[in-house]
């Protein structure tokens, strides 16, 4: 009877998890796009809190149903099998061999569904993509990769201050098609207007509107450490006390650093909890920024202690608080460097403010317009101040956006998305005007250049100074290829980057 009852059980287990694998490889893909699995396990080893829930709601309304019920219609059939089987016994007519037989299906059945599962989960999550990448270890630091703590920075007589606005999942493919979007009508026209006003590196050629982003920065902190830090976020499995407030990427040198040492102040506002993705770990050990985010706003008597809305508080108020915190560090006598991330933009299906409109119809594509219309908006009064001339402004998309149903037509297509970049009011102008392929890691070197930062190497990173004549990785060895060499493992990397051992 003991036996029975074990194995009943273990049907149950098994047809739940089977169920529930097979589930979760449909859903990973249809929430998040085409994720590397270095991504999920960079969220299992960082902190999440303050992350949006709406995550856990929706792998709770798709993934459990399914299992829940076949594995509960298992276990109503095992309990009533296990019935007839004491009934059978009692009265002298169990019958051994048929009895074999039932548990025998019943087994192979059961391990074919979790072995379906656990196959299908492997694809959809990549896990068999990583360990190919771990047994083919890529070169490319070794061949490309330029220290920039071994580089010598020269700054101009009066430094100039750095505003850098992170805008989350903001794309170029919201543009109109003649600026290289995929819509006819554009949702973001007045960023569209910015960046046509100003500089973008793509010289009219609508095909390099924006920049690419490589899978090991399509994530917000990964695309933060490589926007300023010209490198990946490439995780491995066993790398659990990496992350923490004493350790995140102790061998990268970013521009925070640079401008901390040469007499900048750093500061990162953002509307959610600065500990979500180990965000405030990178920045405070990379410049020790000063972090304003949700819970500073509480404090500072921004906002009510109980109040919360989407990841912390919208961007309507975020971008209320810039002014304050610009007009306070441009009142401090040193140049400054103020770093902000936008969050309304998030799938799924973003944020809609008080002042959102509803112009086409969809909540996302509403919101999308609505960010577009707040970021130019900010940049316009920055402008407007005193201390504008002496400042230089670089928007930037974080990461390609994660929701896949929202794009799949245009996907479907053949269109190459990519993300929204511009630069305003720069301290000097390219050595030539070709059009630049540029990626996440181009923007490091770049906007160093930006504040008339000259410096003795035309790349730092694996990123490269777009002001020079110097090709950039992706114009050098395509997207693919650059890709394909930045998700495979890599000994320089994980010693020198990932841990900062030793010298370089």
């Amino acid at each position: 009877m003991k036996r029975r009852r074990l194995i009943s059980i273990l049907t149950v287990i098994f047809v739940f998890l089977g169920l529930l694998l097979v589930r979760v490889a449909l859903w990973v893909p249809e929430t998040f796009g085409d994720i590397p699995f270095e991504q999920v396990i960079f969220h299992l080893l960082v902190p999440l809190v303050g992350t949006d829930t709406s995550f856990v709601d929706s792998f709770i309304q798709e993934c459990l149903p399914l299992p829940s019920i076949v594995s509960g219609l298992f276990l109503i059939l095992c309990i009533l099998k296990d019935w007839q089987v004491g009934k059978d016994i009692k009265n002298g007519e169990f019958k051994h061999k048929t009895y074999n037989t039932l548990i025998i299906i019943t087994t192979v059945a059961c391990l074919f569904i979790f072995g379906f599962g656990v196959t299908d989960c492997i694809h959809a999550v990549g896990i068999d993509q990583y360990w190919y990448n771990i047994a083919h270890p890529s070169k490319i630091y070794e061949e490309y990769y330029v220290d920039p703590a071994s580089v010598k920075y020269t700054f101009p007589e009066q430094k100039r201050n750095l505003v850098y606005i992170f805008m989350e999942s903001m794309e170029t493919t919201y543009e109109d098609y003649d600026n290289g979007g995929a819509f006819e009508e554009s949702l973001i026209p007045e960023l569209n207007l910015l960046a046509n006003q100003n500089l973008t590196f793509s010289y009219g050629n609508k095909d390099n509107n924006g920049f690419y982003v490589p899978s090991m920065s399509g994530w917000t902190a990964a695309a933060m450490v490589g926007q300023t830090s010209g490198v990946p976020l490439n995780i491995p499995i066993d790398a659990n006390g990496y992350v923490s407030e004493d350790s995140f990427l102790p061998g990268t040198y970013s521009i925070g650093q640079i401008l901390e040492a040469n007499g900048y102040q750093n500061e990162l506002l953002i509307g959610s909890d600065g500990g979500f993705g180990g965000r405030k770990f990178y920045f405070k050990q990379h410049g020790n920024f000063n972090i304003v985010d949700y819970y500073t706003a509480i404090k500072n008597g921004w906002i009510d202690k109980d109040y919360r809305a989407w990841w912390g508080y919208e961007d309507l108020k975020l971008f209320e608080f810039a002014k304050t915190e610009l007009t306070r560090l441009a009142s401090v006598g040193q140049p400054f460097n103020f770093n902000m991330l936008t969050a309304d933009t998030h799938f799924v299906g973003g944020y809609p403010c008080s002042e959102c409109e509803d112009l086409y119809g969809d909540q996302y594509s509403n919101v999308i317009r609505c960010s577009s219309k707040h970021v130019t908006e900010l940049v316009q009064w920055i402008q407007e101040q005193p201390w504008y001339e002496n400042t230089t402004i670089v928007l930037a998309g974080d990461h390609k956006c994660m929701d896949s149903d929202w794009f799949k037509n245009i996907e479907a297509s053949g269109y190459t998305r990519k993300c929204y970049y511009a630069i305003v009011n720069p301290a000097i102008q390219p050595e030539t005007q070709k059009s630049r392929k540029i990626t996440t890691y181009d923007l490091f070197p770049t906007t160093l250049a930006s504040l008339g930062v000259t410096f003795n190497n035309d790349r730092l990173g694996l990123g490269t100074n777009l002001y020079t004549q110097t090709p950039t990785l992706i114009e050098k060895l395509g997207y693919k290829k650059l890709d394909k060499e930045l998700t495979r493992h890599s000994n320089y990397y994980d010693k020198y980057i990932l841990y900062g051992k030793g010298k370089r």
